[in-house]
């Protein structure tokens, strides 16, 4: 069903339900109005039932009472007296149907039993009987002219309503039409203030996600095609001049060829472990460790490397600090940061590893082992920090496959650390070094600790 037509439907039903909410609430208005009346005159209404009582008392019949004229009945527009299912005496016009339905009753006693009943109207009362009246005769008429006037002004309502509805309608309809053949610029109602508006805002920001998605993902095929390109045409290369020289491959092209190889092993490895820890579908084997014992082991495999640039690693900080992670994953964090922070550090240099724990870091509960690396090296400008965890960023171009890296080992170091549910905060000063900080939930020592 249509809207427009939804919205007649909607309106008619609307029409007839004031109408009879209308209807209804006159006669609540009439039987309330009658009561009040009663109320605010019960004496003339008492001294009228004590008459018709004495008239009874006196004659022990009804007999003659339609001769009789009582005092008290002049107050009364209509007055009918009903026994035994026969009127014994009326005045007014009114017929009797009328006076039972509308009049108000009064009950005749004598001896302790019922000896009639009375229906009676003052004026108030009738001139709200009267105006009842004059409604429910003239309601169809009524009726008729309201509905006729009403469904004009309603379909001219309607008419502006659902072009009003329509419009934006139409427009997101094209967006989503736009959208679904995967064009980025979509023309949605994102200035309105109304619902239309908000869903075309939601439909502009899902689609700048997913025009984001796309891009990303096709700079990441971009990538991984020019990362793999380079030592793919290196070996073929060699592998090409030796067979037109006809000569076998010496130990240093072998060793050569066997560096592509493993480079490209490692980057394939890299890129499928960060897809699966983005998708979420990694499964942490998690242990309570000594995350400090961690940290130590990446010092001790990675000191020949400052070693060879003359640069001084020290560590700092507490000897315990115990929590549970898959050890393996939060190694290679730490490794990826410590190799990347001695790469950036020029001859001469410094390189700190410090281990501590903090309580509620950047307002989170709980306590957490913070491992803070810092390194006095070039640094990093303000404008490419934010891009250093994207996959193939180098904030270095110099660094190239030559040294050895993929451009991936940060992304890498992040996702294993939001994995145990931290984070990495990073503050650099080009010219002055840089400072990562790893975040890990604490837990309390385990009796079987893993060392």
């Amino acid at each position: 069903m249509r809207i427009r037509t939804k919205l007649f439907l909607s309106m008619g039903l609307l029409v007839i339900g004031v109408l009879f909410f209308f209807f209804f609430v006159t006669f609540v208005q009439f039987y309330l109005a009658r009561d009040v009346a009663y109320f605010e005159n019960r004496e003339v209404f008492n001294s009228l039932e004590e008459e018709f009582e004495a008239y009874y008392g006196e004659h022990r019949s009804w007999e003659g009472v339609d001769r009789e004229r009582f005092t008290s009945s002049g107050a009364f527009v209509e007055i009918a007296l009903v026994a035994d299912g026969a009127t014994l005496y009326k005045q007014g016009s009114l017929s009797l149907s009328s006076l039972r339905n509308d009049g108000f009753p009064l009950m005749l006693e004598a001896d302790g039993r019922k000896i009639g009943r009375l229906y009676v109207m003052d004026e108030r009362q009738f001139k709200t009987y009267d105006f009842k009246r004059m409604w429910v005769d003239r309601l169809p008429i009524v009726a008729r002219a309201s509905l006729f006037f009403t469904c004009i002004a309603s379909f001219i309502t309607i008419l502006i309503l659902s072009w009003r509805m329509s419009v934006p309608i139409r427009k997101i309809m094209k967006g989503i039409a736009h959208m679904s053949t995967g064009m980025p610029e979509t023309i949605l109602p994102v200035r309105r203030k109304d619902e239309f508006g908000e869903i075309a805002r939601a439909l502009r920001s899902m689609n700048e996600s997913m025009s984001a998605l796309e891009r990303s993902r096709k700079q990441l095929f971009s990538d991984v095609a020019h990362e793999l390109k380079t030592p793919l045409m290196i070996m073929q290369g060699e592998l090409e001049l030796a067979q037109e020289m006809d000569t076998a491959l010496t130990r240093e092209k072998q060793a050569s060829l066997l560096d592509e190889v493993l480079r490209l092993s490692r980057l394939v490895h890299d890129v499928l472990d960060l897809s699966r820890m983005e998708a979420g579908h990694e499964e942490l084997r998690a242990s309570t460790v000594n995350v400090v014992q961690l940290v130590d082991s990446v010092v001790d495999k990675t000191l020949f490397l400052a070693e060879d640039k003359e640069i001084v690693m020290e560590r700092e900080g507490v000897e315990q600090l115990y929590a549970a992670v898959e050890k393996t994953r939060i190694l290679q964090a730490i490794y990826n940061i410590v190799t990347n922070a001695i790469h950036y550090t020029s001859s001469g240099g410094k390189v700190i590893v410090l281990c501590d724990q903090v309580m509620h870091p950047s307002g989170r509960a709980g306590a957490y082992a913070r491992i803070t690396i810092e390194d006095n090296g070039a640094g990093i400008p303000p404008e490419e920090l934010p891009l250093i965890f994207d996959r193939f960023y180098r904030a270095d171009s110099s660094r190239t496959r030559l040294s050895g890296g993929t451009g991936l080992g940060l992304a890498i170091a992040k996702q294993n650390v939001m994995l145990h549910g931290g984070w990495i905060d990073v503050a650099s000063e080009v010219g002055k070094g840089t400072r990562f900080e790893l975040y890990l939930p604490m837990s309390e020592p385990h009796l079987t600790v893993d060392s």
